[in-house]
């Protein structure tokens, strides 16, 4: 197999790697460390890769005593290791979290390299702009992430297949392990969004003296059997109920549903700002070279770019993160024309994020010093409206380091010349100038009501004060995984979420959130403790009752 490259017109565009290496870590480092696990996924994935470090449950992951089969086990063993070697270091949670920094890192590196077999070496360092810029990317490749880890599968499933053509043998190896890591990820939505397009490879590249074959994919067998076989082996022999749960439960996953064609504007929405500055510029390079979708470098995006939106949009809720998969054939695709935008749409992109980070970045400093300084009062109220009860504090290191990027940020304003890739630089650096000024200026008002610290605190506190061990019998109602995983993390509670859990247990804990009220029990329970925050969609209740009995003398 033969790879030829498209010619440019223009010289190629060149940004030296260490610049990338340092904007990369500007991007990584911030908000991966530094804050306690925040509520939703963060906390929740981080909590299961603690306990296989606390527990051992290295085969079959468990998410405060009880099985979690949502997803496979590869994510939780980086999270562990990462914990594990880092630990000393780093507070566990740091530790475990940091490994999306590594992940985040292989979608870039593999891109990147996909890209320059693909398109050609001035690409390249498009690439790795496009994915620090892209919006739907920021929030989610600073927490615990499962759909960051299956990124970075099907990156190097990218890089397997450009190998194809100079070295067979190793690129079937890379996609094969690729799409075996995807199976030990996301199971089989995992499997489907890699392995298909290393099958469809052959024939994307058959030519009439050539005809297609599946022969150079062999070597890739070896890998893919390994990862799915052996794992699906040892828990067949050591947990045949987990197996059991987790492929019933992966097959639920992957089947279709119309339901977001109900939501069809939100799922627009959705789609329009996650996936943005990527869309237009991927619309433009598809119209652009619309005579060259049968070519192998822009077949093979698209194909995967065709995979994710059908899962993105007929599988599983509806929510930011299921999203992800659109994002790097979305990159790959925009990537490809962005050294080539005319002068007039290159200079709109470019403005139009200049403008947008420094309105942004106007904003939190003003917002910043309502808070601390007074001015704007009427701004300082708005942000104190939404987090009730918070008190603000800051550091000077954090004050220093959000003052530098400001001044960085008018530097590069004012200094980066015009190029094919300036836009793409301005939307990096934007975007890791708003990040930045989040994890310093606002770190304390994110922390203070984003993770469950204090409340599973007052829950330890009120059960003591019940004379009852915190290790007794708590059953959940209602809780949602997220709760479950952060009262574990944080004070080692593990709720009990069954039927028979909730009629025998000393005690019970009840959640409700949004404008939902707390569920009803039963009337033999008395109230010990309850606490309600935030507002609106954020809204959250606990109530802890026992039982009337369950004091001890």
């Amino acid at each position: 197999m033969q790879f030829s490259e498209f010619p440019s017109s223009k010289p190629v565009v060149q940004i030296p790697n260490w610049a990338l290496i340092l904007l990369f870590l500007a991007y990584a480092l911030p908000g991966n460390i530094g804050h306690v696990p925040w509520r939703g996924d963060d906390v929740l994935h981080i909590s299961v890769a603690y306990a296989m470090l606390q527990e051992g449950h290295w085969l079959s992951p468990t998410l405060a005593g009880a099985a979690y089969t949502d997803w496979g086990p590869l994510t939780y063993w980086l999270g562990a290791a990462s914990g594990k070697l880092l630990g000393g270091l780093l507070t566990v949670h740091d530790a475990i979290r940091l490994s999306m920094a590594l992940a985040v890192g292989v979608v870039a590196v593999s891109l990147r390299s996909a890209a320059r077999v693909f398109y050609g070496r001035e690409v390249a360092s498009a690439v790795v702009l496009l994915s620090l810029g892209s919006l739907g990317l920021l929030v989610h490749a600073h927490e615990m992430q499962p759909q960051i880890v299956l990124l970075a599968c099907m990156s190097l499933n990218f890089l397997g297949i450009a190998r194809l053509g100079e070295r067979p043998a190793l690129g079937a190896i890379i996609s094969g392990a690729a799409a075996g890591a995807g199976f030990l990820t996301a199971g089989l939505i995992g499997l489907m969004l890699t392995l298909p397009l290393l099958l469809l490879a052959p024939w994307l590249h058959a030519e009439p003296r050539r005809p297609a074959s599946a022969r150079p994919l062999l070597p890739g067998l070896a890998p893919l059997a390994l990862l799915v076989c052996g794992w699906l082996g040892a828990l067949y022999f050591v947990a045949p109920d987990y197996l059991s749960a987790w492929l019933n439960h992966q097959l639920a996953r992957a089947l279709p549903h119309a339901g977001h064609f109900q939501q069809f504007k939100s799922l627009g929405n959705l789609i329009g700002w996650f996936t943005w500055p990527l869309w237009p510029v991927a619309l433009w390079s598809l119209w652009h070279r619309r005579s060259r979708y049968v070519s192998f470098g822009h077949a093979i995006p698209i194909a995967s770019l065709v995979l994710a939106l059908w899962f993105v949009t007929t599988t599983g809720p509806l929510r930011p993160a299921n999203a992800l998969p659109l994002l790097p054939p979305l990159i790959l695709i925009a990537a490809a024309e962005l050294c080539r935008l005319r002068r007039g749409a290159s200079n709109a992109f470019d403005w139009f994020g200049v403008l947008t980070f420094s309105l942004l970045g106007i904003f939190l400093w003003l917002a910043w010093t309502g808070l601390n300084l007074g001015w704007p009062s009427g701004l300082a109220r708005n942000v104190l409206r939404v987090m009730p009860g918070f008190s603000p504090s800051w550091l000077w290191l954090e004050l220093a380091v959000a003052i530098a990027l400001s001044v960085a940020w008018l530097v590069a304003i004012i200094k980066v010349p015009f190029f094919q890739l300036r836009g793409a630089v301005h939307w990096a650096l934007g975007v890791i100038l708003m990040w930045g000024l989040a994890t310093t200026l606002w770190l304390s008002w994110f922390d203070y009501d984003k993770n469950y610290q204090r409340v599973s605190a007052q829950i330890v506190q009120a059960i003591r004060a019940e004379n009852l061990p915190p290790e007794a019998c708590i059953a959940g109602k209602e809780t949602g995984d997220a709760q479950r995983a952060g009262l574990y993390y944080f004070d080692g509670l593990k709720l009990q979420m069954t039927a028979s859990a909730e009629a025998a247990c000393p005690l019970l804990l009840a959640y409700a959130s949004g404008r939902r009220e707390l569920p009803p029990v039963s009337t033999t329970r008395e109230l010990v403790w309850q606490t309600e925050r935030g507002r609106g969609r954020l809204r959250e209740q606990f109530a802890l009752y026992r039982k009337a009995d369950a004091a001890a003398p």
